[in-house]
C-alpha cells in the first residue's frame, strides 16, 4: 500500500538520517506526574544545557543521594543568611581518585601514611568538552563554580537527590 498525502499524492519517500552516537549527553526522562518520594527543583538558567533549560523543573530522586560520576544532583548548603539556614542549588558531580592522610588534606601524589580515596567536586555549570570552547567561555567570563573537595560521605550528607527527569 502507498501513503499518500491530505492531497492525495504519493507521499515522498523517507530520507534516512544518519545517527551519531553522543554518549556525553544523557537524556532525562519527561514525567507526566510527580513520583512517590520525588521534589522538584526550578531551574533557574542555562548552566546544565541540554539536560536542563530555564524555566524547567527538575525532578529529584529523594532516595538516591549517593554522589555518581558526573551525575546531576540537588546538593543543600548551610547559609546563615536565609531564614530557614539553607540554600539549594543544582550541581554535576565529579570525582577523581586523589589520595588523604588520616584527618588530613587531600593530596594528588602518593606519600607515606596516605590512602587513595575519590575525592568529589560539585559543579555547578557544565564546562564545554572541547578545550578551546572551555577557554573561550573562560575568556568571556562565563564560568561556573565548584564546591569541594568532598568525601563519599560528606558527599552523600549534602546530596538532597538525584536528578532523574
Amino acid at each position: 500500500m502507498t501513503r499518500r498525502t491530505s492531497a492525495g499524492r504519493p507521499a515522498p519517500k523517507a530520507r534516512a538520517i544518519q545517527f551519531e552516537h553522543q554518549p556525553e549527553l544523557r537524556a532525562l526522562t519527561i514525567l507526566p506526574t510527580l513520583p512517590p518520594g520525588h521534589m522538584t527543583f526550578p531551574v533557574e538558567d542555562d548552566a546544565f544545557y541540554p539536560h536542563l533549560r530555564r524555566g524547567e523543573f527538575a525532578v529529584v530522586d529523594l532516595a538516591d543521594h549517593q554522589p555518581a560520576q558526573g551525575e546531576l544532583f540537588l546538593i543543600s548548603y548551610c547559609d546563615p543568611r536565609i531564614e530557614c539556614g539553607r540554600t539549594f542549588a543544582l550541581c554535576q558531580m565529579m570525582g577523581r581518585t586523589r589520595y588523604r592522610r588520616p584527618g588530613g588534606p587531600w593530596l594528588q601524589q602518593p606519600e607515606a601514611g596516605a590512602e587513595p580515596a575519590t575525592c568529589w567536586m560539585a559543579r555547578h555549570w557544565i564546562p564545554p568538552a572541547d578545550p578551546r570552547d572551555r577557554a573561550a567561555a573562560l575568556r568571556s567570563g562565563r564560568v561556573g563554580t565548584s564546591e569541594g573537595p568532598f568525601t563519599t560521605e560528606h558527599a552523600a550528607e549534602k546530596l538532597v537527590g538525584r536528578v532523574v527527569g
